[in-house]
């Protein structure tokens, strides 16, 4: 009789013992992730704002400065840094092509997978090196923007694009270029080929 109670009892902590290896880490999991502790760091987040739902710039036929149909030769992990202006490039708008083209300079070693450009209703030339591209409709991308967005976009503004040409966020005219390039330095590397 002895020899099944110590059965038992050995059955009874290899039991406890699963349950201890297997269980417990899983619930202390549990309350790190789903629980009162806050255990995520809260600057993870993108800094700019995110464009949900998705706002595809194709959609609104955009052109190049010879009214051309916008043609790019782009990979998947390609990213564009594009300044969406009213037609007039203030002040605002020329430091925002600055700003995206420091951004592209800061990238470093990436810098081939970035590309500057300029969205407006007409033909602007802004800077000799920064292509722009034309929307006959701006209104309309507008009011999709502000549509995906919580707050109005105010312009000039500076968008980040997918190689798809869908926009992924937004920066006002007050961002700082630091926030830009910090969630740009996320994406790149989050979508860099293998």
């Amino acid at each position: 009789m002895s020899n099944h109670s110590s059965g038992q009892r050995r059955g009874r902590w290899a039991f406890i013992g699963i349950v201890a290896v297997f269980v417990i880490p899983l619930c202390v999991a549990a309350l790190f992730v789903l629980g009162p502790f806050k255990w995520q760091p809260e600057d993870t987040v993108n800094e700019g704002e995110l464009v949900s739902p998705i706002v595809e710039l194709g959609s609104f036929k955009p052109t190049d400065s010879n009214a051309r149909p916008l043609q790019l030769n782009t990979v998947p992990g390609d990213w564009f840094l594009v300044v969406l202006h009213d037609g007039t490039c203030s002040s605002a708008c020329g430091r925002l092509v600055e700003d995206a083209s420091q951004i592209r300079v800061a990238i470093g070693r990436d810098r081939d997978r970035v590309n500057v450009a300029t969205l407006g209703s007409d033909d602007l030339t802004l800077i000799a090196e920064t292509p722009h591209w034309i929307l006959s409709d701006p209104i309309r991308f507008l009011n999709a923007l502000n549509a995906s967005t919580h707050s109005n976009v105010i312009l000039p503004t500076l968008l980040t694009l997918d190689h798809r040409l869908r926009v992924a966020l937004i920066y006002g005219p007050n961002h700082e270029a630091q926030a830009a390039l910090n969630d740009l330095k996320r994406l790149l590397k989050a979508s860099a080929p293998p």
